[in-house]
């Protein structure tokens, strides 16, 4: 019997007991196990000699990343990954989750708010129906609007349209004629 066989065995069961953990449900006791074994064949190549020791350490470090490395890769290929993995998205999906790219090509187009922008509302742009986010202000239902850039799927607007003014004394004179005309 070899110096080296009680290290090789422990070792060589510690890899398998590790491969299997990634196939096996154990709730970690397979990979616990595993690692006892890994440990075990380090103690008794340590036994035998440092030299043998520290060349089972060195392989140790290389071959037990690999072997996990193995068993989740072809974990990942097997139908059981499949029941527990979400599908990658198609090509479609990933069009339409990136709007900002078609939303670019109406940068600088003008439209109307069609609710208010309180800042943000909806906004027609070329026929389209767009989420708005009014820049400097709010934007009343109904005004033209100009968009400057586009951000997270909306559309920064600008107000093209003066607001209205309302004169304090305006609202007196309008009272004084409306007496007027009540009097008369």
């Amino acid at each position: 019997m070899s110096v080296a066989f009680w290290p090789i065995l422990f070792l060589v069961i510690g890899l398998m007991l590790l491969f299997a953990e990634a196939f096996i449900p154990s709730g970690g006791f397979i990979g616990f196990t595993a690692l006892v074994c890994v440990a075990l064949s380090l103690w008794h190549a340590f036994q035998q000699s440092t030299s043998l020791g520290l060349t089972f350490l060195l392989m140790d470090l290389i071959v037990v990343p690999l072997t996990i490395m193995l068993a989740f890769w072809l974990w990942m290929k097997s139908p059981l990954s499949r029941k527990f993995l979400l599908a990658p998205p198609s090509e479609d999906e990933i069009d339409v989750s990136h709007a900002d790219q078609q939303l670019e090509v109406v940068v600088g187009s003008t439209g109307r708010a069609l609710t208010p922008l309180r800042p943000s509302g909806h906004v027609e742009v070329e026929g389209r129906r767009y989420d708005g986010l009014a820049e400097g202000g709010l934007i009343p239902a109904g005004a033209l609007v100009r968009v400057v850039h586009a951000r997270s799927g909306q559309l920064i607007v600008q107000n093209l349209e003066r607001p209205r003014v309302v004169d304090a004394d305006a609202d007196e004179n309008d009272e004084d004629d409306v007496e007027g005309l009540v009097s008369a």
